[in-house]
């Protein structure tokens, strides 16, 4: 499911890129060339996600008990890296050629591409949060903040326009791509520093989702009480170990069906849970 939805991304941007270098090139506006690679940025995001997504979810083996889902993780910072260089490119690109009035061409383009964007981002993220993909939401934030570079864009543009009257309004052209590339790089600094954390073994401490554990947890009427829950994401599942304190005098054969039950109803939850370890002490 995540693969399918990385490839209507993929034919978005494509579309959007092309329409958007074209348009720079009738327009002569460096903003919109900026905002163009910065839409081929997200084209070649899903591509790398694409390959991320399709390695995450090989089955566990010897060497990774665990499944391969932290791929996700190295994939998300490929795209940090990816994200980073294209917005130093932009900043390279900004001071060659010379200075042209924008025209209405560029005007029309951006504004096709905003609201284009924000579709795509609205459903990238809905679909990242529905399916627990990493990948889906890195892109679908990226694609959301590209929304609003478009709209500093739109803003800059508007001002270029103005230098057939006074050339001076043409150097807002020269600062919506500089201003664009830094947002540009920003956002892949913010990606790249939260997937390292996750990569390091970060827990998950949502309260909703720890609640969650906890409810289906103390369904079990021997339980005394819960210690600790420890959640660890890997990529798009969950794994989690759970300390519980019991009745120290119960039979060993409870105990076991405790502990079966315990796993059997988080596996089957919608948490995405796919790994459980239960830790029994007594009391």
């Amino acid at each position: 499911m995540t693969s399918k939805v990385m490839i209507k991304s993929f034919l978005v941007n494509l579309i959007l890129t092309i329409i958007k270098l074209l348009g720079s090139l009738f327009s002569h506006s460096k903003t919109l060339m900026a905002d163009a690679v910065h839409c081929l940025s997200d084209m070649s995001t899903d591509v790398i996600g694409l390959i991320g997504s399709k390695l995450s979810n090989k089955k566990p083996d010897n060497e990774h008990p665990f499944g391969h889902g932290k791929i996700e993780y190295l994939t998300s910072i490929l795209i940090s890296f990816f994200i980073i260089s294209l917005g130093i490119g932009i900043i390279i690109n900004t001071f060659k050629g010379e200075l042209r009035v924008t025209n209405i061409y560029a005007l029309i383009t951006i504004i096709i591409g905003i609201v284009v964007k924000y579709i795509l981002s609205s459903y990238m993220l809905r679909k990242g949060k529905s399916l627990n993909s990493n990948i889906l939401i890195t892109n679908g934030m990226e694609s959301k903040y590209d929304v609003y570079n478009s709209f500093l864009a739109l803003i800059f543009i508007l001002i270029s326009l103005l230098g057939s009257e006074n050339k001076i309004f043409l150097y807002a052209d020269i600062i919506g791509s500089l201003v664009m590339s830094v947002l540009t790089i920003k956002i892949g600094i913010t990606l790249l520093l939260k997937n390292v954390s996750s990569i390091l073994g970060e827990v998950d401490t949502e309260d909703s989702k720890i609640n969650a554990i906890k409810d289906i947890v103390n369904k079990n009427k021997d339980i005394v009480k819960i210690r600790r829950i420890t959640l660890l994401k890997y990529g798009s599942y969950y794994s989690v170990t759970v300390d519980i304190v019991m009745k120290g005098s119960m039979p060993l054969s409870s105990v076991y069906e405790v502990e079966k039950k315990i796993k059997n109803d988080l596996k089957k939850s919608e948490l995405f849970i796919r790994y459980v370890t239960v830790n029994i002490k007594p009391v």
